[in-house]
């Protein structure tokens, strides 16, 4: 094995290290009752909500990546192999659907991100099984632990996988149900000072905002 191969197999040891303490240390703060959801209803409704909320996160990250690579691709080359990815791309490749499902989308995020907090996210002053005071410190009081059970089980693997094999992540109806989802978060209009301000912009660099609608 050459100094690069063992260096990274290092950094892959560590940072698997690094998530199964962080969820180990998240678990045991919601059945001890010090998130906030824990605290205020049953650990088991925390521990729920947290990984049905982190599991859908991950069809978030992964369907953008897949439906935006996916955009400049021709959807009639894959419409029989992948039937329900070529329904999702029929939506989003036409006009500006695209721009429609994004806007949507990020407002899920912060949402669902939000949701994850609550359930596993330390209230003020949390300890956990004497662990030293410094490990508290790093882990909990800064939300390092949390950042790093979010990122890595809800969106860094998944926008990897899904860069990786587009197609046929993003060909299942859970994608396609979250797509429209985003879509119809869209449609409420409760974000569309965003298109306001991305006019704005693309009139002071003397680019003008073209839709693509017909």
């Amino acid at each position: 094995m050459s100094g690069t191969d063992a260096f990274k197999a290092f950094k892959m040891f560590y940072s698997t290290i690094l998530l199964i303490f962080s969820i180990v240390i998240v678990m045991g703060l919601i059945f001890t009752r010090q998130t906030g959801l824990s605290q205020d209803t049953h650990p088991a409704v925390a521990f729920i909500v947290l990984w049905v909320m982190l599991i859908w996160l991950s069809f978030v990250e992964g369907g953008q990546a897949s439906l935006v690579g996916l955009h400049p691709i021709n959807a009639e080359l894959y419409r029989e192999s992948h039937p329900v990815s070529y329904k999702a791309t029929a939506n989003t490749n036409a006009g500006d659907n695209l721009d429609r499902y994004l806007m949507g989308r990020q407002f899920m995020v912060i949402f669902i991100v939000f949701l994850i907090n609550r359930s596993g996210a330390p209230v003020p002053g949390a300890e956990l099984w004497g662990l030293p005071k410094w490990i508290i410190d790093v882990f909990l009081v800064t939300g390092f632990a949390m950042i790093l059970f979010t990122c890595m089980v809800g969106q860094l693997q998944t926008q990897i996988n899904a860069s990786l094999c587009m197609l046929d992540y993003l060909n299942d109806y859970m994608n396609l149900f979250t797509m429209y989802f985003a879509r119809g978060i869209e449609t409420t209009g409760l974000m569309h000072v965003s298109y306001l301000i991305q006019m704005i912009v693309g009139l002071l660099a003397g680019k003008p905002i073209q839709s693509k609608e017909p």
